[in-house]
C-alpha cells in the first residue's frame, strides 16, 4: 500500500464544549511518537492509504488502552493470535508481491438473507497487475475490460470456482480448485511470497494462506485480523462493551444483551415504557440486515407471550439462526447525521492507526438501509471529535492484534449539532461500501479529497437490463476517464445494471455538491432509458 500523509490545523470539540484550537495534525505516522517525519515505505500501489487526520493520543491513554488489550487477550488467549496457521503465515502485506483478492460474505450473520452477488466485483477495484481475483457468481467480462482498459487498474487473473451452490463458502471452493491453487502456489514460489487480501478475515482465509505457504515454501501475508478477533470486531455487542470501556457508556445508545426469547420480550417491554423507538439487532449481521426497528406502541400493545412470539417470528423471517444473545436497544431518533470513520490499522511497528476520512452515509427506510455515502460536511469540531474517539478505539484493536481495513459507524443523535450526542453503533472489521470506493478514488486521483465523491448503491425497479457496454454508451461524456477527464461517473460493480435491478456507481468532481449533481444526472439517464420503448 502507499501511505500518504496530509497536514493541517485541528480544532478539538469536547463532548459539550465549543471548538478550541488544539495540536496540529501530524505529517507522518511516526511523528506522533518520535517527532520524526520519515515517509512510510511503499508496499502496495493498488491500496493507497491517505491519512487525513491523526489526533494526538497521550502516553497515559496509550498505556490504559494497552492494559485493556492485555486483559482481553488474557481472558481469551486466541483472540489476537494467528499462530495456528504456521510460521510462514503472518498478518500484513508482502511488498511488491502478487495477491489474491476475494469477497466471501458467508461468515456474516443472516447470510441467506444477505445473499446478493451485486458486490462481488468490488474486490477487482482493489487489484492490480499480476493479482488474482475470485468471482464466484456470473462473470461479466465487459466489466473486467472496463476496469483494465478504461480505469487502467491493471491486468488481473480471474478465478471462477467450479459449479457450486450459493451456500458454499467461496474461500473453501478456491481451496478445492486444484488449477487455481497451483497457479497461486507457483506465483508465490516465483515471486518469493504472496498476499491474501480478503473482504473479511475468516478462518477459511487463513487456512487458504497456510496451504499456499506450505505448498510454495514462501511466506504468505494476510491483510486481515486473525479469525477470532475478526469475529469479535464484527460483533455489535462486543464492540459496544469496548466503546463503554474506552469512552463511556454514554458514547452508546442505551444497549443491553438479551439471552433468550423471554428476556428479549421483557427488555423490549421495559424499554418501550421510556423510549419511542426500539431496535433488536443480530450482533454479527452486516449493516442494517439484522435490524428490527419497532415503535414502542407496537410493543406495548402485546402481552408478554404475544410479544415474544411476534419477535421470534420477525427474526425467523430474516433467516436468523436462533442464536442468542441479541442486542436490544434504543433506536436513535431524530438524528443529525450518520457518519462513518474509515480507518487503516497497520502493524504496530508500522505506526499508529490511520484516519482516512469521515463520511456521511445515506440510509433509507425504517431499518436504515445503506444506499450511498459522501464526505461528511460537518463542523470541524465534530470531524475532530469523531477522529479522536475513533483512533482510541482503533488503538485498542491494534494492541490486540488487528491488522487491515476497519470502519466505525456512528450517529449524531438529536435535533441540532449544538445539543446532539455522539453514539458509536458498530465496527465493520472488513472492507465495505465506503472503504472500497474511497480506496479506488485514491488510486484514480491520488487523494479522494482532490475529487470528493458520491456513492450511489440503489435498487431500482424501473430500469431495463443494460450490458456494461450499453451503460458506457448511455453515460457517455459523464464517465470518468483517468488522464482524460477531471470528473465523472465510475461504475463500481456491474451486476445490478446487467440484471436491471439497480445501480452501483461513484461520481467524482471538484466538490461534493458537483459530484451529487453528476450522480443525479446518471440516475436521470437511467430513468429516461427506462421510459424509452
Amino acid at each position: 500500500m502507499r501511505i500518504i500523509s496530509r497536514t493541517g490545523p485541528v480544532a478539538y470539540c469536547g463532548p459539550s464544549g465549543p471548538a478550541v484550537e488544539g495540536p496540529a495534525m501530524i505529517t507522518a505516522i511516526e511523528q506522533q511518537r518520535t517527532g520524526r517525519t520519515e515517509a512510510i515505505p511503499v508496499t502496495r500501489n493498488s491500496l493507497p492509504i491517505v491519512s487525513h487526520a491523526l489526533p494526538i493520543v497521550s502516553g497515559a491513554e496509550k498505556e490504559r488502552l494497552a492494559e485493556f488489550a492485555a486483559r482481553l487477550c488474557a481472558d481469551e488467549p486466541a483472540l489476537g493470535g494467528s499462530f495456528d496457521f504456521g510460521a510462514l503465515v503472518r498478518p500484513g502485506l508482502a511488498a511488491d508481491r502478487p495477491a489474491l483478492f476475494l469477497e466471501d460474505h458467508h461468515s456474516l450473520g443472516l447470510y441467506t438473507a444477505l445473499r446478493d452477488p451485486h458486490t462481488e466485483y468490488r474486490s477487482l477495484l482493489l487489484a492490480g497487475n499480476g493479482d488474482f481475483v475470485t468471482i464466484a457468481g456470473d462473470r461479466v467480462e465487459e466489466f473486467e475490460a472496463y476496469c483494465r482498459d478504461v480505469l487502467c487498474l491493471g491486468q488481473t487473473e480471474i478465478i471462477v470456482p467450479p459449479p457450486h451452490s450459493a451456500m458454499e463458502r467461496v474461500t473453501a471452493m478456491v481451496l478445492r480448485d486444484a488449477v487455481a491453487m497451483n497457479r497461486m502456489v507457483e506465483c508465490a514460489r516465483r515471486h518469493g511470497g504472496f498476499s491474501v487480501i480478503p473482504y473479511i478475515g475468516t478462518a477459511d482465509v487463513w487456512v487458504l494462506a497456510r496451504e499456499i505457504a506450505a505448498r510454495s515454501g514462501q511466506p504468505v501475508h494476510v491483510a486481515a485480523p486473525p479469525p477470532r478477533l475478526t469475529q469479535r470486531a464484527n460483533d455489535k455487542l462486543w464492540f459496544a462493551d469496548r466503546v463503554a470501556e474506552i469512552l463511556d457508556r454514554r458514547a452508546l445508545p442505551p444497549t443491553w444483551y438479551a439471552y433468550g426469547p423471554a428476556p428479549l420480550a421483557q427488555e423490549m417491554a421495559l424499554l418501550a415504557r421510556r423510549y419511542d423507538r426500539l431496535v433488536v439487532k443480530v450482533p454479527d449481521s452486516a449493516g442494517s440486515q439484522g435490524n428490527i426497528v419497532l415503535a414502542s406502541e407496537d410493543v406495548l400493545a402485546r402481552s408478554h407471550q404475544q410479544l415474544r412470539d411476534w419477535l421470534i417470528r420477525i427474526l425467523g423471517s430474516l433467516s436468523w439462526d436462533g442464536e442468542f444473545p441479541l442486542l436490544v436497544g434504543v433506536w436513535d431518533s431524530p438524528t443529525v447525521a450518520s457518519p462513518s470513520v474509515q480507518i487503516w490499522i497497520p502493524l504496530p511497528e508500522e505506526g499508529l492507526p490511520i484516519i482516512e476520512g469521515v463520511f456521511q452515509q445515506t440510509v433509507e427506510g425504517r431499518q436504515g438501509m445503506f444506499v450511498g455515502a459522501a464526505p461528511a460536511e460537518l463542523p470541524q469540531c465534530w470531524l475532530d471529535r469523531l477522529a479522536e474517539e475513533g483512533i482510541r478505539i482503533a488503538l485498542l484493536l491494534q494492541a490486540i492484534g488487528y491488522y487491515g481495513r476497519c470502519s466505525f459507524d456512528a450517529v449524531i443523535a438529536g435535533t441540532t449539532l449544538t445539543t446532539a450526542a455522539l453514539h458509536w453503533i458498530e465496527c465493520n472489521g472488513r472492507w465495505g461500501g465506503v472503504s472500497t470506493p474511497m480506496t479506488l478514488a485514491n488510486r484514480l486521483v491520488g487523494d479522494w479529497q482532490n475529487r470528493p465523491f458520491q456513492i450511489v448503491q440503489r435498487r431500482l425497479s424501473r430500469i431495463r437490463p443494460l450490458s456494461v457496454s450499453a451503460a458506457i454508451e448511455l453515460f457517455g461524456g459523464l464517465l470518468f476517464r483517468p488522464g482524460v477527464t477531471d470528473e465523472g461517473i465510475v461504475l463500481l460493480t456491474p451486476q445490478r445494471l446487467v440484471a436491471g435491478t439497480g445501480i452501483h456507481i461513484m461520481a467524482m468532481a471538484a466538490t461534493t455538491a458537483r459530484a451529487q449533481g453528476l450522480a443525479a444526472q446518471a440516475l436521470a439517464r437511467l430513468g429516461d432509458e427506462a421510459a424509452s420503448p
